[in-house]
């Protein structure tokens, strides 16, 4: 390697390391940007049904008991999660998730019902 080879490789990798973390704290920040958006869009969508933002805090006070109270914490806390993630879905979109919903749960009842 020559004198200059010697100098400047050294100085490129820190400034590819250098713009390489820039880049990964731009990257993180925007996922914290678009955290935030989403948290503020729920919380609109909670703030418009009283009913629902009630179930989706009730089952987190209940998280502090033991594993079958956790698990019914868990799954009302689903249920309010999917109940809130399926009012987020604009309105044309929602009736087709909801026939497609009905189509999965028929196969499976159907298939259940084969079973036994």
């Amino acid at each position: 390697m020559t004198d200059l080879e010697e100098t400047l490789t050294p100085l490129v990798r820190r400034t590819i390391s250098d713009v390489l973390q820039a880049e990964g704290l731009v990257t993180e920040a925007m996922r914290e940007l678009v955290k935030d958006e989403i948290k503020d869009y729920m919380r609109v969508k909670l703030n418009e049904d009283p009913e629902l933002k009630r179930r989706s805090r009730t089952p987190s006070t209940c998280t502090w008991r033991r594993a079958p109270r956790e698990l019914i914490a868990a799954v009302k806390l689903t249920k309010a999660g999917a109940k809130l993630s399926f009012n987020m879905i604009p309105p044309h979109l929602r009736e087709e998730l909801k026939g497609e919903l009905i189509k999965m749960f028929e196969k499976e009842l159907n298939e259940l019902l084969l079973k036994v």
